[in-house]
């Protein structure tokens, strides 16, 4: 397992995930990135990156990620229902038109607030696409 370091919060979070997402008892949020890194995406398919949530404040409400488009980028940015459960999983997608490399930043917000402080509830991420390669005959 590879642990996500979430800022000025908590004790790292055991995941394989890219990023990790950490929920404290005022509801800041706080996203991180992991050791493990997103790989080329093919073109044309929807990905899926998915992600722990930790909630260390067992708050219940709505997670919602936002994003700023990305030229030949769509973005599923689903909003998440808080359980208050300590751990869920959570996920968006990601469906490039083209082969290309894309800084995209995201900013997780629980319960319509700020988030936490701004450098911890944003995070950047680099994907990257790719054209999958065709079959041999």
């Amino acid at each position: 397992m590879v642990h996500g370091e979430p800022a000025g919060c908590c004790a790292p979070v055991d995941t394989t995930a890219p990023i990790s997402v950490t929920i404290n008892p005022e509801a800041r949020v706080n996203v991180a990135r992991t050791g493990s890194r997103v790989e080329s995406l093919t073109i044309g398919d929807w990905h899926t990156i998915e992600f722990p949530i930790v909630n260390t404040g067992y708050v219940t409400g709505l997670l919602v990620i936002e994003g700023d488009p990305v030229p030949d980028v769509e973005l599923d940015l689903p909003v998440h229902e808080l359980t208050g459960e300590p751990r869920q999983e959570g996920g968006f997608r990601v469906r490039f038109d083209v082969p290309t490399i894309v800084d995209v930043t995201l900013t997780f917000r629980a319960l319509g607030a700020l988030g936490g402080l701004a450098i911890h509830s944003s995070l950047h991420l680099i994907l990257r696409s790719h054209v999958a390669p065709l079959p041999i005959a």
